[in-house]
């Protein structure tokens, strides 16, 4: 797989301007889940909160993005509105002190670190969905399976890191030190350890960085092995949909909610 460059210059520029609708403060600003300058997390815990939960995690390609970027600010919004709180945080990422393990342990802590709170803030510690974007839908997979999420929720994530040809693959060689393709087959979330929990795939058929092939191939492992999974395929949606003012972003959004109300229990 090689990238579409123009993808990658329209998926960067459409990370400019502000969301869609109006972004929300965070309850708790912040707050350290672990050492270092990136350890930082901000809650989003809404008045009429349902007891639901998601912890999301943010994109960038491993190399850039931040808690506050654009599609945070927009999933928060919506996700505050429908009653459901969410801790989203900083991770490292290359150029910044972590590599693939490095940001799969953050995505750990910053979990845990919420799962230990959710019970003071008055929300259900059965109902904690963690969610991911591009390359946080990356780490989401490969981190829930010690996590034990109620539910995860991946959107148009890279789950097959040996398939990136060109100058694309030094990103798989920085993220794992490593040139062996065999290592990153066995490290893409395809071929890992499989969250049990409900998985919910988002993915575009125009996604100039990820074909959508790789979340179908996905769904397809994780049904073989009789794992609940649900795909679903929004034609014509480039990569980072929720950057955009396009009716798929709201579609996403209200998926995502759908998901993480359904961890409620009865």
């Amino acid at each position: 797989m090689t990238l579409r460059y123009g993808s990658v210059i329209r998926s960067l520029r459409s990370l400019r301007g502000d969301p869609t609708i109006a972004s929300v403060a965070p309850s708790h600003a912040d707050v350290r889940y672990r050492d270092g300058v990136r350890g930082l997390a901000d809650f989003y815990v809404p008045p009429n909160a349902t007891g639901a939960s998601v912890v999301l995690v943010h994109g960038g390609g491993f190399v850039l993005g931040s808690r506050r970027m654009k599609p945070m600010r927009f999933l928060t919004a919506h996700l505050h509105a429908a009653g459901i709180a969410a801790c989203v945080f900083d991770y490292r990422m290359i150029f910044r002190g972590g590599r693939l393990a490095e940001a799969v342990d953050d995505v750990t802590a910053a979990f845990e670190l919420w799962r230990a709170r959710v019970p003071s803030l008055g929300l259900d510690p059965r109902a904690i969905s963690i969610a991911g974007l591009s390359a946080g839908a990356t780490l989401s997979l490969l981190a829930a399976p010690r996590l034990s999420p109620a539910s995860v929720i991946s959107c148009f994530g890279l789950y097959e890191m040996d398939h990136l040809r060109g100058p694309a693959a030094l990103l798989p060689r920085l993220l794992f030190r490593s040139g062996d393709r065999a290592a990153w087959t066995d490290r893409s979330p395809r071929f890992a350890t499989q969250p049990t929990a409900p998985t919910l795939l988002l993915h575009g058929t125009d996604d100039g960085l990820i074909p959508f092939a790789q979340a179908e191939r996905l769904a397809a492992h994780r049904e073989s092995l009789g794992l609940p999974t649900r795909l679903v395929i929004y034609p014509g949606a480039p990569h980072g949909f929720f950057n955009l003012p396009l009716p798929v972003a709201e579609a996403g959004a209200a998926e995502i909610i759908a998901q993480v109300r359904g961890t409620l229990p009865a």
